[in-house]
C-alpha cells in the first residue's frame, strides 16, 4: 500500500508521544552540540588571547629585569668612589685621579668631568662631581654648575637629600650630548657622627642603548616602553585600548614601569579546529535529525495507512455481516450508514429504490438522516442512473465532470466531488447506492470490488427484508386473528389485555391469552407462550387456545384442564414445551384457584403493595403429561388487580429474573391507579420499550370490583 501525502502527514495517537520524545531528545542533543561548540570555540579563543597576554607579561617582566640589571651595573661601577673621600672628610684628589684612571683604563668610560654643584643650604655649596662618560671618544666638558638644568638639578637634590643613589629622568648627557638617564652616587664622609656628602659620582645610560636592550629582551613579537609615572622614558606610546602588560622597576628613590604589548597574532588553531569539527558534527546531527523525522513521518504514514486499511477492512466486514443479518430496509440503511463511509473513506451514502411506477425514491441518506426522503423522479434517458440501471454496471465518477447537467446524479452526490453509483438488483428490488467522496477520487480495484460486493449484499438484504416484512405482516395478522377479537363483559371485574409482536430483529412468536366464562359466577383466565417464532408458532398457539376452549367445556378445574391439554400436546405440532398459566376466579367472592406449567408467576396488586405468587408448578406442557399440577388459592378483595403476563415482559439478557420480577412489582405499583386498559399500555411500555423489544409479549389484567 502506497502512502499518500495525506498519509505522510497523518500521526497516530498511540505513536505521537514516542515520536515527540525522540524529536525532543534529538533537538536537545543538537542544541547541546551547538552550545558546546560555541563554548569550546570561545574558550579556545580566550586561551589564545590569554597566551598572547601571558607572553606580553613575560616580556614585560624580562624588560623590567633588564632595566634593573642595567641600573645595578651602573651603580656597581660607581661603588668604588667611596674611597675618594679623604680621612679628614675632604676629597682626595689623587685617589680621585687614580679612580678616574682605572675607569679610563677599562674602556668603559672616555672622559672624566670634575665640577661643582650648588648645594641646598643658605650658602651656595659646591660639590665635586665625577661624571663618567659612556663612550671613550666623547668630548670632555667642564662646568661649574651641573644643576642648571631642572631635570639634572632634581636628580642631584634627590641624591643629596637621600644620601643614596638617584636616577634622573631623560636628559642630555653632558659628556656625549645624547639623550639618556643619569645615575648618581653620593660620596659620603662617615668620620663624624653623621654621614656628610663630600661629592658625587655620575654616569649616564644612553636611551638608544636602553631601548635596544629592552627590545632584545622582549623579542621581535612585542613592543616595550619604559615609563616614569606619566613621562615616557623610552619606547612607543601605546593606545589606551591595547592589551598592555606592565611590570614595575625598582629605581633608587622612585618606581618606574615597563609596559609591553605582544604584536604577534594569537594562535587560533585550536579554536578553528573546534569550530570546523563542531560545525561538521552539528551538520551531521541536523542531517540525522531530519532523516529521523522523515523516517518517523514515513513510518507514521505507513502505520496510519495500515491502521486505516485495517479499519476499512473491519468496517467492510462489519457492513457485510450486518447486511447478511438485515431483515428490513432500515437495517440495510443502518448497516451502510454506520460502516460503509469508514470502509472506503466516503463522505455520504444515499440509497434509492424504484417503486412499481418506475419512480426512484430515496430509501435513506446519512447526510440528512432525519429529513423526509424525497422523490427523485424517473431517471432521464442517457443519465448516469439510467445507464447504471440499464446495464447493471456501476459508474465510477472521479470528478463532478462525470455528472455535469445531470440533476438526479447531482442530488445523489450531495455536494461531493467524486461519486460511485452502484446498481441494486435482486428479485423485485431495483435501485442504486450512491457513495460520494469529499475530493477527487481514483477508485482502486480493491475498493471497486468491495463496493460491488456491498451493493450485491444490500440488494439481497432489501429483497430478503421485503419477504420478511410480508411474512411478518401475515404472521401478525394470523396471530391477531387467532387471539380474541374482544374480551367478554363480566360483572364485578374489568378485564384488559395487550399483545405486541416483536419489533427488533425477530418474527412473531406464540404468546397468547384468553378469557373464558365458565358460568355466570366464574371465569377462566389463560396466558400461554409457545416455543419458537413465525407462522408455525402462531398456528400452534391457535390450536392450543382451541384445545383449552374444548377441554373447559367438560371440566372447569384448572389442574384438570392443564393436565388434559398437556396430554394432547403431542398431537399439536410445535406445541411441545409451551408454558401456560390458568386461573379460575369467582366473580362474587373473589376466590381464585390457579396453577401453572413452566410459566412466570402471577402478580397481585393491592393498596398495600404487590404480591408475586411464586408458588410451585409443573414443567412446560408435554414434559410430564400424566402429572396434575398443584392448585393454589388466593382470595381477591375489591380493588385488587390480577396481572398475568408472558416471559417477554420480564426476560432480559443483561438482567436476572429476580431483578426483573422486582422491577415489575415496582412499576405495577406506580401504575395501579390507571384504568386496566391504560395500565396495560403503560406497563408494557415501561417494562419493554418498543425499540428494545426482541420477543413478543402478552399481558392480561383483571381488576376485581366485587358483586
Amino acid at each position: 500500500m502506497v502512502a499518500s501525502p495525506r498519509d505522510e502527514r497523518a500521526l497516530t495517537a498511540a505513536d505521537r508521544p514516542q515520536r515527540r520524545a525522540q524529536t525532543w531528545l534529538f533537538t536537545l542533543a543538537l542544541v547541546a552540540l551547538v552550545a558546546g561548540t560555541v563554548v569550546g570555540v570561545l574558550l579556545a579563543r580566550h586561551r589564545a588571547l590569554e597566551s598572547v597576554e601571558r607572553r606580553a607579561e613575560e616580556a614585560a617582566a624580562r624588560a623590567a629585569a633588564l632595566v634593573e640589571t642595567e641600573l645595578a651595573r651602573a651603580l656597581s661601577g660607581l661603588s668604588g668612589a667611596s674611597a675618594l673621600v679623604a680621612p679628614d672628610g675632604g676629597l682626595d684628589t689623587e685617589a680621585f685621579a687614580g679612580f678616574a684612571a682605572d675607569l679610563l683604563d677599562t674602556g668603559e668610560v672616555g672622559t672624566l668631568l670634575l665640577a661643582g654643584v650648588e648645594g641646598g643650604g643658605a650658602e651656595p655649596a659646591r660639590y665635586p662631581v665625577l661624571a663618567v662618560a659612556s663612550a671613550a671618544d666623547a668630548p670632555s666638558r667642564v662646568g661649574d654648575d651641573l644643576g642648571e638644568d631642572p631635570t639634572r638639578r632634581a636628580a642631584l637634590r634627590l641624591a643629596l637629600r637621600s644620601q643614596g643613589p638617584a636616577v634622573s629622568r631623560p636628559l642630555e648627557l653632558l659628556v656625549t650630548g645624547e639623550q639618556g638617564i643619569a645615575v648618581l652616587r653620593p660620596l659620603l664622609d662617615r668620620s663624624g657622627p653623621q654621614p656628610v656628602v663630600r661629592g658625587l659620582v655620575a654616569t649616564g645610560i644612553p636611551l638608544a642603548r636602553l631601548d635596544g636592550a629592552l627590545q632584545e629582551a622582549v623579542g621581535a613579537d612585542a613592543e616595550v616602553a619604559l615609563v616614569d609615572g606619566e613621562t615616557l622614558v623610552v619606547g612607543p606610546t601605546f593606545e589606551r585600548r591595547a592589551k598592555i602588560a606592565a611590570a614595575d622597576v625598582d629605581v633608587p628613590g622612585q618606581r618606574w614601569t615597563v609596559s609591553a604589548r605582544h604584536t604577534g597574532d594569537p594562535d587560533f588553531t585550536v579554536a578553528w579546529l573546534l569550530a570546523v569539527g563542531g560545525t561538521a558534527a552539528i551538520l551531521t546531527m541536523a542531517a540525522l535529525l531530519l532523516v529521523t523525522v522523515r523516517h518517523q513521518r514515513r513510518l507514521a504514514a505507513a502505520n496510519a495507512a495500515l491502521a486505516r486499511g485495517q479499519e476499512r477492512s473491519r468496517a467492510g466486514q462489519e457492513v457485510a455481516g450486518r447486511l447478511a443479518r438485515a431483515l428490513s430496509g432500515s437495517d440495510v440503511a443502518g448497516a451502510l450508514f454506520d460502516h460503509l463511509p469508514a470502509a472506503v473513506g466516503a463522505r455520504s451514502v444515499v440509497i434509492a429504490t424504484m417503486d412499481r411506477g418506475g419512480v426512484l425514491r430515496v430509501l435513506g441518506r446519512d447526510d440528512t438522516p432525519d429529513a423526509e426522503h424525497p422523490v427523485l423522479g424517473r431517471p432521464v434517458p442517457g443519465s448516469v442512473v439510467d445507464a447504471v440501471l440499464g446495464h447493471r454496471e456501476p459508474a465510477w465518477l472521479v470528478s463532478p465532470l462525470g455528472w455535469r447537467n445531470d440533476e438526479l446524479t447531482t442530488s445523489l452526490a450531495a455536494g461531493g466531488s467524486a461519486l460511485a453509483v452502484l446498481p441494486l438488483a435482486a428479485e423485485d428490488v431495483v435501485g442504486v447506492i450512491a457513495v460520494a467522496y469529499p475530493q477527487f477520487h481514483i477508485f482502486g480495484d480493491d475498493e471497486q470490488a468491495l463496493l460491488q460486493t456491498v451493493a450485491v449484499l444490500a440488494a439481497q438484504a432489501l429483497a430478503r427484508g421485503r419477504r420478511y416484512d410480508a411474512e411478518h405482516h401475515a404472521a401478525v395478522a394470523f396471530q391477531r386473528a387467532a387471539l380474541p377479537d374482544a374480551l367478554p363483559d363480566l360483572p364485578g371485574v374489568t378485564v384488559a389485555a395487550r399483545y405486541r409482536p416483536a419489533t427488533h430483529g425477530a418474527t412473531v412468536g406464540g404468546d397468547w391469552y384468553d378469557v373464558l366464562p365458565l358460568d355466570d359466577d366464574r371465569v377462566l383466565l389463560v396466558v400461554g407462550d409457545v416455543v419458537g417464532h413465525g407462522m408455525e408458532a402462531a398456528a400452534a398457539m391457535g390450536r392450543l387456545r382451541t384445545a383449552f376452549q374444548t377441554v373447559v367445556a367438560f371440566d372447569d378445574d384448572p389442574a384438570a384442564v392443564l393436565r388434559a391439554v398437556s396430554q394432547q400436546v403431542d398431537a399439536i405440532p410445535d406445541a411441545f414445551a409451551a408454558t401456560v398459566l390458568a386461573a379460575v376466579v369467582d366473580l362474587q367472592s373473589g376466590e381464585m384457584r390457579w396453577c401453572r406449567a413452566g410459566h412466570p408467576p402471577p402478580l397481585v396488586l393491592s393498596e398495600s403493595g404487590h404480591d408475586l405468587l411464586d408458588e410451585p408448578g409443573l414443567p412446560p406442557l408435554g414434559v410430564a403429561p400424566d402429572l396434575a399440577p398443584p392448585v393454589h388459592c388466593r382470595k381477591l378483595v375489591p380493588g385488587e388487580r390480577l396481572v398475568l403476563y408472558t416471559d417477554g415482559v420480564v426476560e432480559r439478557r443483561d438482567e436476572s429474573l429476580d431483578r426483573s420480577f422486582r422491577r415489575l412489582g415496582v412499576v405495577a405499583e406506580q401504575l395501579a391507579d390507571l384504568h386496566p386498559e391504560e395500565f396495560c399500555d403503560a406497563l408494557v411500555e415501561a417494562m419493554v420499550p418498543a425499540d428494545e423489544q426482541a420477543d413478543d409479549l402478552a399481558v392480561l389484567v383483571m381488576r376485581f370490583e366485587g358483586a
